[in-house]
């Protein structure tokens, strides 16, 4: 038994077995990778952030709709405004999703029908276009399925209709991604073994490598994934190809110096599992440090505070993985194989010379300032005018085909740029908002907004069609009590001449008529004293927001004409009293005829008194009528000045069916919570964006200060926000990330080669290869597709493949720099000579692979290609000249006299 074991040992049979068991756990417990990509459709944030608050407060809203997501149903017609007969056939589709909300999981539907007060934020100014908004309770593992069922469901005959939103755009692009991701996953795989064929010649080299891969591979992702589900590690839509990527690349390039070595390795030695033990010893070091240093790198990254940094840790684990496999997994392969690997081809390689880097390795021996001089010349020009511009929107890498695209794409054109992707601003307060302290203050505050540069519109319950209701404003409610006022004068001056009349043709008929005639005054009078006191209060608001001397002269006004009216009032009430006593003794007199002479006596002293107090009456209702027409006159006055545009609505306004329905619309449950949403004038850019959120977050703040809402809670969401916080976050780390990955080589190959200067030269000659590349890649997408911004993930997929692809050419570098007996000028041209060869075939390999990156038909993945190929080939074309002209210097220039000289 045991020497049965030894001997499995022997042959690497438990490694393969262990592999074995790894693969396959790793492919039963690893999810799909268009699920997982599904799983992360939607950006994280983190709790302090405003989208993450602005969700706190939505899930407190209530009636059901805290785990909502809004979309939209477009309605357009393209020949034209929305018929009649069009707009039945809407309303029944809609009713009919109604009679099935919870199948769909709808919580709500908002319509023009149901938010009459709000129509214009539902219908286009042309009247071709028009907005149902649904609030369904998907979870991003049903929200694709509901938008698809609702695709067919809201379809109308005559119209166009889709199903659009933010989330459901990047849902799409999300989908997108994932079938990117697994065709480029395919493809990386199919040119690694094309690669490893043509290379070797060989049938079965390329099968075991990509079987070295594909364990690696699996086993990566499966871990990644457990992590990411369990203990909540970043991770995002790239991070399945970013493994993928960094597997197939660096894991091609080791395999094929593990059998280029085991080549050479048999031609002197025939047996193989010795030949293989030979190979791996010799490699082992160099892919232990460059993995390791790989490893490292990015799992400090892990401490970036940003998702999309964050999740290269599992580039940490993919190298260790990788190396592990490549170092294992491989032996196996080849002890058991040996020369069998390379089969059907028996002829060893024949090494290919690198004329080029000769070349320049002699004339930068001759020349080495003019070589230096070169290498600014190719990279300097892309350096200093170096300008890229990243696009952050989801739709970047979406074509018109799908049917959400064109439905923000309709929005747009028909509304406004800004239109499909809306801000959203919750705020709370401690109280209800159902009353005009509050009310007052959110108009204000909405008006502000509205008149923000790169506003479009802004709708709130105060304005929810984006404009003022006339109805709660002062303005309006000056006007009805003027017009009252204008109304009790032309009867005051009618009673004024019935008076007078009396006065000189009084009888009994007459003075009953008056008694009527003063009755009806004396109700026309209380009313005036009721308007009166209403228009002290709401003058008295205005005033508050007017000037001191305003307010001073408002008040002062109006006190003195409520006690001209109260006089009047009383002196009229004591009329009328007087006149029906006069009428009721008139009755006796009629009656009794009998006492007539005394009663017309006494009679007649009444008439006299009667008609002296109607003189003063009359006089007082001429001074009344005086005082009214300087009131109208100066409500109509207030009426037109600014002091009027003030938000002012009334208990029973706050009781109308129309405010009670925008109440529901745009306030929780407990009316604390209420939401304001901004419609820019155009789609979410790069390069106003971020302004353009900081601006309104500093609109919004100074605008409550010093208000009763001032202690409010507030919070940011939407599409433009969470572009913002991508774009802060990424121009704020991304230095950070530059910093990990430069410092992380450099120490390594100072550690390795036992050098600085010579070390820093090669990373620094890389570094300028990049920024070159990643210019080239602008001015070609720009010249080529018309493209003038890279999608923003394109650095950071850029970065993770060429920091491999660094950390590789350099420590290798740096190895032979460890390792040689010879001088610095004596080293430098037998390793150009060689170094050159291995570098042409790690550029072949790259290139393939870069192109197999292109097979995804994404500009982010062309991108990404186009700016590791240009890096690789710039580098390849400055790595001999800078590593030796500035050797030669690095020698020469303390002897001047040596400067020129050919060593």
């Amino acid at each position: 038994m045991k020497e049965t074991i030894a001997k499995l040992h022997k042959n690497r049979l438990f490694t393969l077995l262990v592999w074995l068991i790894i693969t396959f756990i790793a492919i039963i417990t690893a999810p799909n990778v268009t699920d997982t990509l599904q799983s992360y459709s939607q950006p994280t944030f983190s709790k302090d952030s405003q989208p993450a608050q602005a969700q706190q407060l939505r899930n407190d809203w209530g009636y059901n709709l805290g785990k909502a997501s809004t979309i939209n149903v477009v309605y357009t017609n393209p020949n034209g405004k929305i018929t009649a007969k069009q707009q039945t056939k809407i309303d029944n589709a809609l009713n009919k999703l109604k009679a099935h909300q919870s199948f769909y999981s709808i919580k709500k539907i908002v319509t023009i029908n149901t938010n009459v007060a709000g129509k214009q934020q539902l219908l286009s100014k042309d009247g071709s276009t028009q907005i149902a908004s649904l609030d369904i309770d998907a979870k991003s593992s049903t929200l694709r399925v509901l938008t698809n069922e609702l695709v067919g469901e809201v379809q109308v005959s005559g119209l166009k209709s889709y199903v659009t939103s933010p989330e459901i755009v990047r849902d799409v692009n999300n989908e997108k991604t994932a079938q990117v991701t697994n065709i480029i996953l395919i493809t990386l795989f199919v040119v690694s073994m094309l690669i490893v064929g043509i290379y070797f010649r060989s049938l079965f080299a390329p099968v075991i490598s990509f079987i070295t891969l594909f364990a690696a591979f699996t086993t990566s992702f499966s871990i990644s994934t457990a992590l990411a589900k369990h203990f909540h590690f970043a991770f995002t839509q790239y991070t399945p190809l970013e493994i993928g990527i960094a597997t197939v690349v660096i894991g091609t390039i080791w395999n094929i110096y593990i059998y280029r070595k085991l080549r050479s390795v048999l031609a002197l030695q025939r047996e193989a599992r010795y030949a293989t033990q030979q190979t791996i010893a010799d490699l082992r070091f160099p892919i232990t440090i460059v993995g390791s240093a790989l490893a490292i790198i990015f799992a400090c990254c892990g401490f970036i505070n940003y998702d999309q940094l964050q999740s290269l840790w599992v580039l940490g684990i993919t190298y260790v993985v990788l190396m592990l496999a490549v170092l294992t997994l491989n032996a196996v392969f080849l002890a058991a194989l040996g020369e069998s690997i390379f089969w059907p081809s028996s002829a060893p390689l024949s090494a290919m010379k690198s004329h080029f880097w000769n070349r320049a390795t002699d004339f930068s021996l001759w020349q080495p300032i003019a070589a230096f001089l070169v290498v600014l010349y190719l990279t300097l020009p892309f350096i200093y005018f170096y300008h890229t511009s990243l696009n952050f929107s989801p739709m970047t890498n979406l074509t018109q085909t799908n049917q959400a695209v064109k439905g923000a794409h309709v929005l747009q054109a028909h509304f406004s740029q800004g239109k499909a992707t809306p801000i959203t601003i919750y705020l709370k307060n401690d109280q209800p908002l159902d009353n005009e302290k509050y009310l007052q203050h959110l108009d204000q505050l909405t008006t502000k907004l509205q008149h923000t540069k790169g506003v479009s519109a802004a709708y709130s319950l105060t304005q929810p069609s984006g404009m003022p209701i006339e109805k709660y404003y002062v303005s309006n409610q000056l006007e009805s009590i003027g017009l009252n006022a204008k109304q009790a004068t032309r009867q005051l001056s009618q009673a004024s001449n019935g008076i007078e009349t009396s006065g000189s043709n009084l009888n009994l008929s007459g003075l009953k008529q008056q008694v009527k005639d003063m009755q009806s005054l004396v109700k026309k009078s209380n009313q005036i004293v009721e308007d009166s006191s209403s228009l002290a209060s709401q003058v008295n608001s205005v005033a508050a927001n007017s000037s001191v001397a305003v307010q001073r002269g408002a008040s002062r006004r109006v006190r003195m004409y409520q006690q001209k009216i109260n006089e009047l009032n009383q002196s009229l009430q004591s009329v009328s009293s007087g006149i029906s006593q006069l009428n009721a003794e008139g009755s006796v007199i009629q009656n009794y005829g009998q006492n007539s002479a005394n009663n017309l006596e006494s009679y007649s002293q009444q008439i006299s008194q009667v008609q002296k107090q109607l003189k003063q009456v009359s006089s007082q209702v001429n001074s009344s009528t005086d005082q009214l027409n300087n009131i109208y006159d100066y409500l109509n006055g207030l009426q037109k000045s600014g002091a009027a545009n003030v938000y002012y609505i009334t208990k029973a306004q706050l009781a109308d069916t129309d405010f009670l329905q925008t109440m529901l619309n745009y306030t929780s449950q407990d009316k604390k919570i209420t939401t304001i949403q901004v419609v820019m004038n155009n789609a979410p850019s790069s390069k106003t964006n971020l302004k353009q959120v900081k601006m309104l977050e500093a609109q919004v703040g100074l605008q409550l200060r010093g208000t009763p809402l001032s202690s409010d809670e507030v919070a940011f969401t939407g599409e433009p926000i969470t572009q913002s916080i991508n774009q802060s976050k990424l121009n704020h780390h991304f230095i950070t990330l530059l910093a990990i990955v430069i410092i992380g080589i450099l120490v390594t190959v100072f550690v390795v080669s036992r050098s600085i200067l010579q070390p820093l030269y090669w990373t620094v000659a890389f570094v300028m290869s990049a920024i070159t590349g990643f210019q080239l890649t602008y001015l070609t997408m720009h010249y080529v597709t018309g493209t003038n911004q890279f999608d923003w993930q394109v650095p950071i997929l850029a970065i993770s493949i060429l920091t491999a692809i660094a950390a590789w050419q350099i420590i290798a570098l740096g190895l032979s720099f460890r390792y040689t007996e010879l001088s610095l000028l004596e080293w430098i041209r037998p390793t150009m000579a060689s170094y050159g060869k291995i570098v042409r075939y790690i550029l072949l390999v790259v290139i393939a692979l870069a192109i197999g990156l292109t097979f995804g038909a994404s500009f982010a993945m062309i991108e990404t290609a186009l700016i590791v190929i240009y890096t690789v080939c710039v580098y390849y074309l400055i790595l001999p000249m800078i590593v030796t002209s500035m050797g030669k210097l690095a020698v020469t220039l303390p002897n001047k006299d040596n400067l020129l000289r050919n060593k």
